[in-house]
């Protein structure tokens, strides 16, 4: 490299680095409440969020829920709302929407629009959301296991403090949370400063977060059916709304209505952080725009590499995580139970015979080793065929501290040693945008986050998993415009790629479509439209909904059910400093490591 080349290099290098580094400081400065004259030194908001698991094995019984219900005292009816009006007026908007999956692409389309009046629906439909008081929010405290709080605004004190109930467990995804309080407690400040001041009334509101929804109703969820779990001695499809306060979830939800009331926010992590920092300074984070320099942060659309050219193979490397377990029973299988019990260890040739069986066990897998099968069984075709398998999905990591590398990992020892193909070294993006097919199958929550907004800018083509979760950012997406459907087992995968290489110019244009779309979300227009669909409209329409309470209200029926665990002082007023987080004496030898501090 010439030393002018290799000076410009550095040069934007350094304006990368500088960019994404400010902006991570207003996101930094504002979740955190630093003033910026008590600033002596940066430290990060702790390691990457998705690398956190959510316990799913803390649960709140039947018995703790009535407990619950009992201690929260008698139901209060907030003003009553028509909601067969609210259908109408919904239907009467559906109508005249031209923004719709024609009925040409609905016959090989797995997702099924619900018919569910919900309160997204209503939000982005610009219907007001029925009014709801702090008793609701209170009561929607009994429908989840853990992770979910209660954000409320006190102008006597100027401060946002967000409280927990004592009836829930405080599992590893409420870090979460706590994320995802802190960075609201900023949007709420930054888009309706008239609204919080020490002259306005309170205001309570119900946040959750996490990988998906940590629901009571587990039966529910695990029937996956596109009716209100709440609706069985209710008439009407459109039930149960009069009586919710809404939730607004910053994670992945339910793609059916089984809680119409839940509203699917962004995600914690990059997604919400952007968001932030959008409303701080205006600008578009690194990371929804492209990539400058390689090794840094940003979205890699393969300039310069043509659609024809591209290796046609579906590519994914991934983690070996779990699948919505609170659905379903699926396995990540293990070698001796699955394999070993069940071939000839002195066969001819135990990979076939390891294929074979996986094969005969496909239904019971997580869909990530169902992709595993997949690619194994490409192999195996391509061997015949001497030709490139048409698959090529495997782990570049295990589930784990850290997440150790996948390749030589005692985890999959046996598995490597009759070659069974589930390991694969990590890619960089750079490296994965040259491959034709992309899949973005979805881990613990049932999507992958940031992983299918990444593979939506590549040249190449997304093969979209749908799942029975959804994340905000999916409700902008059309099948066969921006992406070509996946079922959840991916049954229809090997399909979709005939389809694909048989229909080279309708895959060409869907994969520019995504790209496109992709490229106007990092502009300034684009990302402005997208923060007043996804962040604007959700919270002004819970504020607009919300009717105040008394402060005997407040004493009576909440303290002694919920505490506070997370502190947000005005960081924009005169109070230097930072928001502490207060967390109960139970919490401290888990949450210590992660208060904020001071050189």
């Amino acid at each position: 490299m010439s030393s002018t080349a290799e000076s410009d290099a550095q040069t934007m290098q350094s304006r990368h680095r500088l960019q994404s580094g400010r902006q991570r400081l207003l996101v930094l400065l504002a979740i955190t409440g630093f003033a910026a004259t008590s600033l002596a030194s940066i430290y990060t908001l702790g390691p990457t969020l998705s690398s956190i698991n959510d316990d799913h094995k803390s649960v709140i019984d039947s018995q703790s829920s009535r407990r619950l219900q009992t201690a929260l005292g008698m139901y209060i009816d907030p003003k009553s709302v028509d909601i067969k009006q609210y259908s109408k007026d919904l239907q009467h908007s559906n109508n005249n929407n031209n923004n719709m999956v024609t009925s040409d692409n609905m016959e090989n389309n797995p997702i099924s629009p619900t018919t569910i009046t919900t309160y997204t629906h209503l939000i982005h439909n610009e219907i007001e959301l029925p009014k709801y008081t702090l008793q609701q929010v209170i009561e929607e405290a009994a429908t989840m296991r853990s992770k979910y709080a209660i954000l409320r605004y006190d102008p006597t004190t100027d401060k946002f403090t967000g409280y927990y109930s004592k009836y829930e467990r405080w599992v590893p995804g409420c870090y979460k949370l706590m994320h995802s309080l802190s960075a609201l407690t900023v949007l709420l400040r930054t888009i309706f400063p008239e609204r919080f001041t020490r002259k306005s009334p309170e205001f309570i509101m119900g946040v959750s977060s996490g990988d998906y929804p940590a629901m009571v109703d587990q039966q529910c969820i695990y029937r996956d059916q596109d009716v209100p779990c709440d609706n069985d001695d209710v008439e009407g499809n459109n039930s149960g709304l009069n009586n919710k306060a809404p939730v607004l979830h910053f994670g992945s939800v339910f793609r059916k209505a089984m809680f119409p009331n839940m509203v699917a926010m962004p995600m914690p992590g990059e997604h919400l952080d952007c968001f932030v920092s959008w409303s701080l300074s205006k600008e578009v984070c690194a990371q929804f725009q492209p990539k400058q320099v390689i090794g840094t942060t940003g979205l890699v659309f393969g300039d310069g590499l043509s659609y024809d050219d591209l290796t046609p193979q579906v590519i994914w490397r991934g983690t070996d995580f779990p699948f919505l377990n609170l659905q379903n029973s699926l396995d990540q299988p293990d070698f001796e139970d699955y394999v070993e019990s069940n071939i000839d260890p002195n066969g001819s040739n135990p990979l076939v015979d390891a294929i074979a069986v996986m094969r005969e066990n496909y239904s019971r897998l997580v869909p990530r080793w169902q992709g595993v099968v997949l690619t194994a069984e490409a192999e195996q075709e391509a061997l015949e065929t001497k030709s490139l398998p048409k698959v090529n999905i495997k782990f570049s990591s295990a589930r784990g501290k850290g997440k150790p590398a996948a390749v030589g990992n005692p985890k999959y020892k046996h598995w490597e040693d009759i070659g069974f193909p589930l390991a694969g070294n990590g890619m960089p993006p750079e490296e994965m945008s040259k491959f034709k097919y992309h899949i973005d199958i979805g881990g613990g929550g049932g999507t992958t986050w940031t992983g299918t907004t990444d593979k939506l800018a590549m040249p190449g083509l997304l093969f979209h998993h749908i799942t029975p979760t959804k994340d905000y950012i999916h409700d902008h997406l059309l099948p066969w415009e921006h992406y070509v459907p996946i079922q959840a087992d991916l049954s229809d995968l090997r399909e979709k790629i005939e389809w694909a290489e048989t229909h080279p110019d309708e895959a060409r244009k869907i994969a520019g479509s995504a790209t496109e779309f992709m490229r106007q979300m990092g502009t300034p227009e684009g990302y402005e439209n997208l923060f007043i669909e996804d962040v604007v409209k959700p919270l002004k329409a819970v504020i607009d909904a919300y009717v105040p309470g008394t402060q005997g209200d407040w004493e009576k029926k909440f303290k002694k059910t919920f505490v506070s665990f997370i502190d947000c002082p005005n960081p924009f007023g005169k109070q230097n400093g930072f928001g502490l987080f207060r967390w109960q004496k139970r919490m401290n030898h888990i949450c210590k490591k992660w208060e904020p501090k001071l050189a």
